[in-house]
């Protein structure tokens, strides 16, 4: 006679905690599922241990300095300790990031004999999910919105109304070998950056990684980040962090478009600071060369956006559509995301339905490619947009034709008139 045999735990597991850890053991034995709670815990006490010295108000800068590199120690540690665990097993120590009480008591029901490790887990896995943002944050005012095409000096014209056009001043500097070496001109890749970063800081953060950073820009679960990418964001990193901002808001104030903080009549209001305010601390770890951020202060472009209310916050895993993440769908997905969200948004009185693809190439720098590359981009945007609809975020899409030429895409969500 033969039994039934529960089905092994798919990589891409996403159902209940419950469910998960009674085949783990049956996989595992108990003995080794509780060995990798237990090891779990410690690493993450650590990283907790670190941050809680690294954000102390009466520790000397030598003490913030000592926590900082032990935080890039244990958080290597615990990064090192993830990837040596199976699929299965390490989804559901991730997943633990997310326990509820609700959780922890199903569980202890069904697995009574772990009962210790899985109250040690839950006390301490939070800290999965102070690393790994639920949301996504994204800035969509003007000055973000053209941010690959800043100059050093620019005129942006943040509003038209009848016989006024309101235009806010927008400077970017940088050091002299800079712009001779070419690293002044910014990207929508770059952009997708600076939202990575302001998710990370919005989730409670106040240090990442180069893998924490990438996960908040793609959703992507598993940290590991190949080291080719790895260094093009690490220098995309050290140049925005060099670049300056200043944005002056004296004629938006005027025009009564952003709230006044101060009494009295403004002759003129500015916000000035690094595009990316960030310290660089960089340490060998187990051998290996390794770099942790800390975020100094709030970005100029996210202060702005958020004088101005216009910042779009999103479920991170609107991020995970099945496609390689590089230079070309990151930038995809975020400037789908801005561009629905705006459709979406009811106070927004250009209520436009349509996506043109003559706007996507220019989005990503492919205005003038060839049809080959285009043609892949539209599939892209496809994959991207199916996606969005097993999300529930939007509920159909159709593509627009002029004669046989694709030029756009016409985009429905509930509660669309």
């Amino acid at each position: 006679m033969s039994t039934v045999q529960k089905p092994q735990a798919p990589a891409d597991y996403t159902g209940a905690l419950s469910d998960l850890l009674p085949q783990l053991i049956e996989k595992y034995t108990r003995e080794a599922v509780g060995d990798y709670m237990n090891e779990c815990s410690a690493r993450l006490s650590a990283v907790q241990e670190c941050n809680d010295r690294l954000i102390d108000p009466n520790a000397s800068a030598e003490d913030q300095a000592e926590a900082m590199r032990q935080v890039m120690q244990a958080t290597g540690e615990y990064y090192a300790f993830l990837s040596t665990v199976p699929e299965d097993m390490r989804r559901f120590l991730l997943l633990m990031g997310g326990v509820t009480m609700e959780d922890v008591e199903t569980m202890l029901a069904i697995e009574p004999q772990v009962k210790e490790e899985i109250n040690l887990l839950a006390s301490v896995a939070p800290a999965i999910q102070a690393i790994r943002p639920k949301n996504y944050v994204m800035p969509v005012d003007p000055i973000t919105n053209k941010l690959a095409q800043l100059k050093e000096f620019n005129e942006v014209t943040v509003s038209r109304r009848k016989n006024l056009k309101v235009q806010t001043a927008v400077t970017i500097d940088c050091l002299e070998h800079m712009k001779i070496d070419g690293n002044f001109q910014l990207s929508n890749y770059d952009k997708s950056i600076i939202n990575g970063v302001v998710s990370i800081l919005e989730s409670g953060n106040s240090s990442f990684t180069v893998p924490m950073l990438y996960h908040a820009m793609t959703g992507k679960e598993n940290p590991t980040v190949d080291d080719g990418l790895m260094e093009e964001i690490k220098a995309k990193l050290d140049t925005m962090r060099r670049l300056s901002i200043n944005i002056d808001l004296t004629e938006e104030i005027k025009a009564h478009m952003i709230e006044k903080q101060i009494d009295g009549d403004v002759d003129s209001f500015m916000i000035d600071g690094y595009l990316l305010p960030l310290n660089k601390y960089t340490g060998v770890v187990n051998g290996k060369r390794s770099e942790m951020y800390q975020i100094i202060d709030t970005p100029p472009l996210y202060s702005y956006a958020r004088m101005k209310n216009q910042i779009a916050t999103v479920s991170i895993d609107l991020l995970k559509a099945p496609l390689n993440n590089n230079a070309t769908t990151i930038p995809l997905k975020t400037y789908l995301l801005g561009r629905i969200e705006a459709m979406k948004n009811q106070n927004n009185r250009m209520m436009r339905d349509k996506i043109l693809f003559e706007s996507i190439y220019r989005e990503l720098g492919d205005i003038d490619s060839d049809k080959k590359r285009k043609k892949r981009i539209r599939d892209y945007t496809e994959v991207v947009l199916n996606h969005f609809i097993s999300m529930n975020y939007i509920t159909k899409y159709q593509m627009i034709k002029e004669g046989r030429t694709i030029t756009g895409v016409r985009i429905y969500w509930e509660g669309k008139k």
